[in-house]
């Protein structure tokens, strides 16, 4: 997530006081149109078979489908929430499920319609379950792994990761590359402020350290163990291990490794479409996260389709929803490539879809996986994080300095989400 897209979310709260839940007027003579946006054009084409699929079953209902950026996704969201002209269903994830919830722009889940959430690991329900009632449908989860380029291992004269590698060794084999490939402007890995989904969040869990605490009303950021894991990347950057701020502004992460100037590249299974076409395919190979001193080796995440509450189409609209939470759908999403669906028993249809791979290691780190780090409104302290942290990396702060001064703001914020 940009940061730039989690502050505009921020000024959601306010946006949208005084609004009022409710459906319009029901279509008539029993044939509906509803809109549905998500923020991945790579997953169009897929979901058109996803769509193709609903119309066997529902063929009076019809399913516009649009993508929209990431970064204009949840600002265009905002003004849409704001004037009540949502989509009828969009996609939703963790960090601003609880924003909308509460605000009344979601509408909570009808079970009637099909949706049955025994059929979904209990921590992905309750990530958007508010007030005790559930208001998305889980679409799928993420964990973090490492992308890595044999062809700069081997060059580099480094061995590729191990079953059980530590964070010393991770940092070690960056070092090592960036000493013997840095003249052809290769890096050893890469993070900047924002990354932290991919990168630092899953370092400080493994250092023993946390974000936010269980219950989500005081900042982990002064934790000695969350300073060490934010520590290692600033190390890497310092050193010029790590592209700088500036370079990864200029040069996205992704777009480093697949021109293949990044010999490891923290991320989430949902890369695995555009590498097996990427001009490295034949060198590209995965491995899990590194352990620190923790039990603890990365974050989870998962997306979710929500139903507006403004929605003149809701029970077409919840129709649908219920079917993108179905076996069904929730098959074709995994053997399409998007991840490792969230519906019980069907992450092989993600795995075998990829056989150059063994992506199990995605979901097979789900035992080992914090929850992502979040609070009612987390696009606030998200913009807090990258203004300390990006001090951090300047050399401006010490790590401990900018991650204490964070933990103080941050406070703050979560002391006014109880007001």
């Amino acid at each position: 997530m940009t940061v730039s897209a989690v502050a505009a979310v921020s000024v959601l709260s306010l946006s949208l006081a005084g609004c009022a839940s409710g459906a319009g007027p029901a279509a008539e003579g029993g044939e509906s149109t509803i809109n549905y946006v998500i923020w991945d054009a790579n997953a169009l084409e897929p979901y058109k078979d996803v769509i193709a699929a609903f119309n066997e079953e529902h063929p009076e209902i019809t399913v516009n489908i649009q993508a929209l950026p990431w970064d204009q996704y949840w600002t265009k969201l905002q003004t849409q929430a704001s004037s009540k002209t949502l989509p009828d269903v969009f996609w939703i994830n963790e960090p601003n499920a609880g924003l909308y919830a509460t605000n009344g722009a979601l509408a909570a889940i009808d079970t009637a319609q099909g949706f049955d959430p025994a059929n979904f690991p209990d921590a992905s329900i309750q990530s958007y379950t508010f007030d005790d009632e559930l208001y998305a449908a889980p679409t799928g989860y993420s964990t973090m792994g490492v992308w890595y380029n044999t062809d700069l291992f081997d060059r580099a004269g480094v061995d590729y990761p191990a079953e059980g590698w530590t964070q010393q060794d991770f940092v070690a084999a960056a070092t090592a590359i960036s000493d013997a490939l840095g003249s052809e402007g290769v890096f050893g890995a890469a993070a900047a402020p924002w990354t932290g989904q991919e990168t630092s969040y899953n370092t400080i869990y493994q250092s023993g350290g946390e974000v936010i605490s269980a219950d989500g009303t005081t900042s982990g950021y002064d934790d000695p163990g969350t300073i060490a894991g934010v520590k290692l990347w600033v190390d890497l950057a310092q050193a010029g291990v790590s592209p700088s701020v500036a370079q990864i502004t200029d040069t996205p992460i992704p777009q480093y490794f697949t021109s293949g100037k990044l010999a490891m590249m923290w991320s989430g299974p949902w890369n695995a479409n555009s590498l097996k076409d990427s001009e490295i395919a034949d060198t590209v190979a995965v491995a899990p996260l590194p352990t620190g001193e923790s039990d603890l080796v990365t974050t989870i995440q998962g997306g979710a389709d929500a139903v507006s509450a403004y929605s003149e189409n809701k029970e077409a609209a919840q129709t649908f929803q219920a079917f993108l939470g179905s076996k069904k759908a929730q098959e074709l999403y995994g053997a399409a490539g998007l991840g490792i669906p969230a519906y019980n028993g069907v992450a092989s249809s993600f795995t075998d879809a990829f056989p150059q791979w063994d992506l199990s290691l995605f979901s097979d780190q789900a035992e080992h996986a914090a929850p992502y780090p979040v609070s009612l409104n987390t696009a606030a302290w998200n913009t807090l994080e990258n203004e300390y942290l990006s001090k951090a990396w300047s050399g401006e702060l010490t790590v401990e300095e900018a991650c204490t001064q964070l933990a103080a703001a941050m406070n703050e914020v979560l002391a006014a989400e109880k007001k």
